[in-house]
């Protein structure tokens, strides 16, 4: 009987094991996190309209960076906005991974961006900038660890990262405009969401005229646009910076707007032109670090 009852004990035992394992182990969670490539292409769109990107001399995938997209202005290109800018050495020194994107070339020669009905699609092209730029970002947030998307835009660039705005907020985390403003056709920024603005602008611009009035939104109302529709109370004056070489002493008023997405801003440059050629290190430092901060 005593026998009977041990096996009876591991026979039970052995339904048992063979019970769990029939079950199998737990299945794993799917990890569905991008697996970045260390050695990423340096060019975006290649097959259609290449925009070359700036990676860090450094560049890892164990860490994440701000994506800053660069336009240039009308006529101008990505090297020549650069010299006011100075981004591409701060994406080789770690800050940012840059794409430098270029217009398409008008029947006068000139690139231009598909901005805003006032700049600068002269030919009337109608040519899809918005999304080609979205999808720029959209590559560029397969191919690299990205934190936040910035772009930066003079002029006719910065029209554009005005439209940008007004109609990817779901791609774009914040805008700095330089001497580039908001159309001033209210149906051609369908915005319902803020995204951060830094808007620069010089007060004897007289490309793009620092206030309202002529064919285009100033630059108070421009980015009080983006206040409003952001929640944001002020602006507050923070103190005024030197800016420019050409221009004596700290010609640049700065007016802070404090928002739920985080702070926007205005640099009032009294007496600074529409090139901002006379831009000095502080201007580039400051520029560069808002667009790449958390």
């Amino acid at each position: 009987m005593e026998y009977i009852a041990a096996m009876t004990r591991h026979l039970t035992l052995l339904s048992l094991v063979l019970s769990l394992a029939a079950c199998g182990e737990p299945a794993a969670e799917e990890d569905t996190s991008p697996v970045y490539d260390p050695n990423p292409p340096e060019v975006l769109a290649e097959a259609t309209r290449p925009a070359v990107v700036v990676l860090p001399d450094d560049y890892s995938i164990e860490q994440t960076y701000p994506l800053v997209l660069m336009l240039h202005g009308y006529g101008a290109n990505a090297t020549m906005q650069d010299v006011i800018f100075q981004l591409k050495v701060k994406a080789e020194a770690g800050e940012m991974v840059l794409v430098t994107p270029e217009g398409l070339t008008d029947s006068s020669g000139r690139q231009f961006w598909n901005a805003a009905t006032e700049c600068c699609d002269f030919d009337n092209t109608d040519v899809d900038d918005v999304g080609y730029i979205s999808g720029l970002i959209e590559e560029a947030r397969e191919l690299y660890p990205i934190s936040h998307v910035a772009i930066v835009g003079h002029s006719n660039g910065g029209f554009m990262a005005h439209r940008m705005a007004c109609e990817r907020p779901d791609l774009v985390d914040r805008i700095a405009p330089l001497a580039g403003t908001l159309s001033s056709f209210e149906n051609e920024c369908p915005a319902t969401q803020a995204v951060r603005v830094l808007h620069m602008h010089g007060t004897a611009d007289e490309t793009i005229a620092y206030n309202d009035g002529g064919i285009h939104l100033g630059a108070e109302s421009s980015i009080a646009f983006w206040a409003e529709l952001g929640g944001c109370t002020g602006p507050i004056a923070d103190g005024t910076r030197d800016h420019h070489n050409n221009i004596d002493g700290e010609e640049t008023d700065v007016l802070l707007y404090d928002c739920p997405i985080g702070d926007m801003q205005l640099w009032r440059a009294n007496g600074g032109d529409h090139i901002y050629l006379g831009s000095n290190e502080t201007y580039k430092r400051s520029l560069a670090d808002w667009l790449i901060a958390p």
